[in-house]
């Protein structure tokens, strides 16, 4: 059973996110970064990654080439096949004087289209995404994951060279830990022609002999994972591909929600694949983390969410409220269903809290003095004096995402330490305690799962 010291590897949603990197940067193992967001703001992208990135103590960094944005999508609301591309689209004014919108695609996938060259932008003037026929000719596959994986080693580069003002800074680039080669997302009816089109892409990749290491994306709907048939299919053809690493989306899967048959085969693909390859869960929470007991090399998540995701977001939903990390559960909850335990658990000063709940430096500064202070990390208030529901004030979302990070950081260094065996007891710890909470005991369920799959 190979077992690794776990990364954790944060994922920049948008610059606005980028003092959390500052500031837990170096506790952290690395930074992933989507080229839609490098081609919003190629400058500011850049210079972050030379700041972090530029010297002996350099964070790792990967660009993900996002190539999946460019195929085939799931309609959330009906669960068709689309190949429409309209979810990579928005509501633009025709001129900054005009008041006529029309629906048109992302200034970032226009621009990231006409970076790759085929057969993405040939996509776009098409309106229709990419087929797996559009690769099928080798020279054109060939073509397209040279022009992808060179965006991933060149474009920040290229972005400094192209001012003389900062052309200097071009040679301080660092490069990407690796380089991902071109994915899809594959959905059970389109499976045949789409799984070895990924391995071939990736084998493609690999064969252009870059000099950096070659990491898969394996991008999938999360029902595979109970398709034993694909588990055994991925396991025995992936090393063939020659790839240095995988990166595992399982699209929607909530590891607090998952069956037990589908861990089990998460553990299976790590278990196996890691005696080849590294393994990472590009979407993944604790359970994927503790996964490193069987192989697998670390998780990518975002600083307050994205442990689990789905491969077309929900357009038109509001802001998500950045809920409270519960270390003992390894989970989010709401603030007044944690808060409703307190009576149940004997929590009734700030030194219960801090043993019980957490004490992490954020969690410390808060809850000091009073416990009644907690409340802080779920404050309400009106975003608008015209808004007639309440929402989570920034600052108490900026509470919520460096706790979670902080945690992350300390679970991680945990289970560098910690056996098979110590993190099963861990699990297995809240149940008794917090799992008979009227508040919450019906959300922590998963710890037992997890520990049986752990076994």
């Amino acid at each position: 059973m190979p077992s690794v010291e776990p990364r954790v590897i944060t994922r920049l949603g948008s610059h606005a996110e980028k003092e959390y990197v500052e500031k837990t940067g170096r506790l952290l193992d690395g930074l992933i970064i989507g080229a839609n967001l490098v081609e919003s703001t190629p400058g500011a992208t850049g210079s972050l990654i030379v700041k972090l990135g530029g010297d002996t103590t350099s964070l790792r960094y990967y660009v993900d080439p996002m190539t999946y944005a460019f195929g085939l999508y799931v309609d959330p609301d009906t669960g068709r096949l689309r190949s429409d591309l309209d979810w990579i689209k928005s509501e633009q004014k025709v001129s900054r004087k005009s008041k006529q919108v029309i629906r048109n695609y992302k200034k970032s996938y226009r621009a990231l289209a006409e970076q790759y060259g085929p057969p993405f932008d040939t996509a776009l003037g098409r309106g229709m995404a990419v087929t797996w026929e559009d690769l099928k000719d080798d020279a054109k596959a060939v073509a397209a994951c040279s022009s992808v994986v060179n965006y991933q080693l060149q474009r920040i580069k290229d972005e400094f060279s192209a001012d003389p003002e900062f052309a200097a800074y071009a040679a301080y680039v660092p490069k990407p830990a690796s380089v991902f080669a071109p994915y899809f997302y594959i959905d059970p009816r389109n499976a045949a022609h789409w799984e070895p089109l990924v391995l071939r892409l990736a084998r493609m990749t690999v064969e252009l002999k870059l000099g950096v290491p070659v990491h898969a994306v394996i991008c999938v709907d999360e029902s595979f994972l109970a398709d034993d048939g694909f588990v055994k299919r991925l396991i025995e053809g992936l090393p063939g591909t020659g790839v240095d690493g995988v990166w595992l989306w399982f699209s929607k899967l909530k590891e607090d929600e998952a069956p037990e048959k589908k861990l089990r085969n998460l553990r299976a693909i790590a278990e196996a694949l890691s005696e080849k390859m590294e393994v990472y869960n590009m979407h993944g929470g604790f359970f994927s983390l503790a996964l490193c007991k069987f192989g697998l090399s670390g998780i990518s998540h975002g600083v307050g969410y994205g442990e689990q995701k789905d491969v077309v977001p929900v357009i038109g939903q509001s802001t998500p409220t950045v809920r409270y990390y519960l270390p003992a559960a390894y989970k989010r909850f709401g603030v007044p269903e944690i808060e409703r335990a307190f009576a149940g658990l004997g929590i009734r000063t700030v030194a219960d809290f801090q043993r019980e709940v957490c004490s992490c430096v954020v969690c410390q500064g808060i809850v000091s003095t009073d416990l009644a202070a907690f409340q802080s990390f779920g404050e309400l208030r009106l975003s608008t004096p015209k808004s007639k529901r309440l929402a989570q004030t920034p600052a108490a979302a900026k509470r919520c995402r460096y706790h979670f990070l902080l945690n992350r950081i300390r679970e991680r260094d945990w289970l560098k330490k910690a056996s098979v065996t110590d993190i099963r007891k861990a699990m297995q710890a809240a149940l008794p305690t917090w799992g008979v909470q009227p508040s919450i005991q019906d959300q922590i369920h998963h710890l037992r799962v997890w520990a049986a799959v752990l076994q």
